[in-house]
């Protein structure tokens, strides 16, 4: 699904802007400049973040570029990402495209660091709207001179009652996979997880194991990536439908972890999720 992303911006990993975060009380949005730091530093290393407490810090990119190709038919502005206080706000809106732009936006936030073998957590509701789709996932391809590996949470807004699961490894896909659910993803907070394992990926829904994948049937992905969280206007009409949404559809993000492989202690989005309900 995503090779798109080896079009995104050029950044720096050495030179990371401290995105705004709208909406937050002063004290919140006046916070002093955040220490340097090295990429390496937080690679493979654990966290949680609760998004309803929490600015975007410099572990965090987000997206600001126009998306020609690809599967999707809108761009990514970084205004369209805000962390306020009901959660991370990633939205749509439509503007006057100027050349080689989409008439809508959408959002992007990655995880600078690489992460590699363990779980991944959101608590999260998916944006609303036929055309749309939100995701969680792990990523790296070609842009990071690797091969496209990917483990996928999707959440395509004609469908609320469906989530779906993918996975890639070298560019093979997995699935997509579509697992229905008996609540609607877009006006539910759920609790969504994977444990990617060196022969295996599992995931699970509020908890409970929904699917789970062995080097027997599929290759594992390998390669560590990195951890993002999207919302965009989808171009495959057969996947995603006719575009037919509000201007301002929000996927909402409250919680992100990732504990290694291993690690036993380090907490998760899973201990703070009836803190949500």
């Amino acid at each position: 699904m995503m090779q798109h992303f080896k079009t995104k911006a050029m950044i720096s990993l050495t030179a990371v802007a401290l995105a705004a975060c709208a909406g937050l009380s002063e004290a919140r949005q006046s916070a002093a400049e955040p220490e340097p730091f090295s990429v390496e530093q937080i690679n493979n290393q654990p966290f949680l973040i609760d998004w309803t407490d929490a600015a975007i810090d410099p572990r965090w990119y987000v997206s600001n570029h126009n998306l020609p190709n690809g599967h999707w038919k809108s761009d990514f502005r970084s205004t369209n990402v805000r962390a306020l206080p009901n959660g991370l706000n990633v939205k749509v809106t439509s503007k006057a495209p100027a050349t080689g732009e989409w008439d809508t936006d959408g959002g992007e936030i990655q995880y600078l660091g690489t992460l590699g073998f363990g779980e991944y957590h959101t608590i999260m509701k998916a944006a609303p709207g036929s055309g749309l789709v939100s995701s969680f996932f792990t990523y790296t391809g070609s842009y990071y001179g690797n091969p496209h590996d990917e483990i996928d949470f999707e959440f395509v807004g004609k469908s609320p009652y469906e989530v779906q699961l993918n996975a890639f490894t070298d560019g093979r896909p997995l699935g997509p996979i579509k697992y229905p659910v008996d609540f609607d993803t877009t006006k539910n907070d759920a609790l969504y997880s994977f444990t990617w394992e060196p022969d295996s990926v599992t995931w699970y829904i509020n908890g409970e194991l929904v699917h789970r994948v062995t080097g027997d049937t599929f290759p594992i992905p390998q390669t560590p990536g990195h951890l993002m969280a999207n919302l965009f206007v989808g171009r495959e009409k057969g996947w995603v439908g006719e575009s037919d949404f509000k201007e301002g559809s929000t996927a909402i993000y409250k919680c992100m972890s990732y504990r290694p492989l291993g690690d036993t202690t380090s907490k998760t989005c899973a201990e703070e999720f009836e803190h949500y309900r």
